[in-house]
């Protein structure tokens, strides 16, 4: 396992403490004084793909040195009932642990927004009931889909798009560690801003565009920029802002292809994020759009037919 962390750049750059995430100070400063105190409330950390929340509430539960017995992690993209919350979080929350520094267990609800809404009345009840055994941590890219009674008994960080400057200073000292050499800085800063919204998907892009020449020096020549996906899928967004479903549904069929579906959703769910205002008159709008996206990718490793669930999230979409 260690070997392949060391290889797969975006494992290898994970930040391990809160010193080295892109946040801004001030949401810095508050993590650092919930360590310093040991007084921890409910928290929330919302925003895009790619910003942080997950590690963020990873490397404050490793500065607060917490006994991995007494986390329980859940991905709420895929445990997300009411009967998950009643049988499986209920008893862990409410029993205490043994840790006499930081007698609090942590329970981290991962993409909490999928929680179903019986499910997160269940947890509202269940963060108070718990309040003297344990502490909730959850992470939502769209936080408006929690329920206000549940986001009152929680503290709120929303965790934005980094500026440049602070991205740019990663990803050079992840290029000097590499000893790689910078072809041009034009294309790297242009790959830069096309990727500023998801920085895991940046440090892979790095790693992707990095070469070796004849004698063996490794250089970064970008030939790959995700925001631009493949050929079709610039054709599939062309006709998608027309409204074209049955030109759609013909070139989903006959041209995408396995890796086409697989890239769909992170290239779709960018794009959206990237450009809102090109898809709010798009079929139902783009509230409607976003939501149909997150509900395809949900089934896509699931479905029978990967290609027939990118249509059937066009057609709803529209």
């Amino acid at each position: 396992m260690s070997n392949l962390k060391d290889k797969l750049w975006v494992a290898k750059y994970a930040p391990s403490k809160l010193t080295e995430t892109i946040m801004t100070d001030e949401i810095k400063n508050k993590m650092e004084n919930f360590v310093k105190t040991k007084n921890i409330p409910n928290l929330l950390f919302a925003g895009p793909a790619g910003t942080g929340k997950t590690t963020t509430g990873k490397v404050l539960l490793d500065a607060l040195e917490v006994d991995k017995g007494d986390i329980m992690f859940v991905n709420a993209s895929d445990i997300n009932s009411v009967d998950a919350v009643r049988n499986m979080i209920k008893p862990f929350a409410m029993s205490m642990s043994i840790n006499q520094e930081l007698p609090i267990r942590f329970v981290f609800l991962d993409e909490a927004d999928h929680l179903s809404s019986q499910a997160q009345a269940a947890l509202r009840n269940l963060i108070e009931a718990s309040y003297d055994s344990a502490r909730f941590i959850l992470t939502a890219n769209y936080p408006k889909k929690i329920i206000p009674a549940l986001h009152s008994r929680l503290q709120t960080f929303i965790l934005e798009k980094p500026a440049l400057e602070p991205i740019l200073e990663r990803v050079l000292a992840i290029l000097d560690n590499e000893s790689v050499d910078i072809e041009s800085e034009d294309d790297l800063v242009s790959l830069i801003q096309g990727n500023s919204t998801d920085i895991r998907k940046l440090i892979q892009l790095l790693q992707q565009n990095t070469i070796e020449d004849e004698e063996g020096n490794k250089i970064l020549r970008v030939s790959i920029k995700s925001n631009e996906g493949s050929a079709v899928f610039s054709d599939y967004l062309k006709l998608f802002k027309k409204g074209d479903s049955k030109a759609l549904r013909n070139l989903v069929y006959s041209k995408f292809s396995d890796t086409d579906t697989s890239e769909f959703w992170t290239l779709m769910i960018d794009e959206l994020i990237k450009n809102p205002d090109d898809y709010e008159d798009v079929g139902a709008g783009l509230d409607n759009t976003i939501y149909h996206l997150n509900e395809g990718q949900k089934t896509h490793e699931v479905v029978a037919n990967k290609v027939l669930n990118v249509i059937g999230f066009t057609l709803a979409a529209l």
